[in-house]
């Protein structure tokens, strides 16, 4: 059996002296740059002490969009709950086509008995739409059940 010393400890004590005056150095060096007058973190920032460009206040340009992104940014799906259980997806398309253009109209079935889960959703195509559903349709009775209507929140992840 063979005993072989690598000397392991000691060129980790080494390693870390090693680092430690490299740290005092740096601590040291910034101490006197700051005396001076000099940041040494935007010192740092700055390759080869090449100042930015200086930029006029009448030079920047800013742009606005002419209207909201979310007025008609893509289908507004709306939760419906309250369903009952004999509502179809052709029921849930006719009660609210009245507000606006249907992207989709979805009951949500039970996988064992092919019945309504009493919740579906609703896609419009504008946000205006959405929200008229949503005041004209929220409380309302479909098939004998009070309707509740809101925004569709996103589906939280799976761990």
């Amino acid at each position: 059996m063979s005993r072989f010393f690598s000397g392991g400890k000691r060129n980790r004590e080494a390693s870390r002296d090693l680092k430690k005056r490299q740290k005092e150095d740096r601590l040291r060096r910034n101490r006197e740059l700051r005396a001076q007058g000099i940041d040494p973190d935007v010192m740092a920032a700055e390759p080869d002490g090449a100042a930015l460009p200086e930029v006029k206040l009448e030079d920047i340009v800013i742009g606005v969009a002419p209207q909201s992104r979310q007025v008609n940014f893509g289908p507004t799906k709306l939760f419906v709950g309250g369903l009952g259980p004999m509502t179809t997806e052709g029921d849930l398309r006719t009660f609210f086509s009245r507000f606006g253009e249907l992207v989709e109209a979805v009951v949500i079935p039970n996988r064992s008995t092919g019945q309504s889960r009493g919740f579906g959703f609703v896609s419009y195509q504008s946000s205006a739409a959405a929200d008229a559903a949503i005041k004209g349709m929220n409380g309302v009775e479909l098939d004998g059940h009070p309707l509740k209507v809101n925004r569709a929140e996103a589906r939280p992840g799976r761990y």
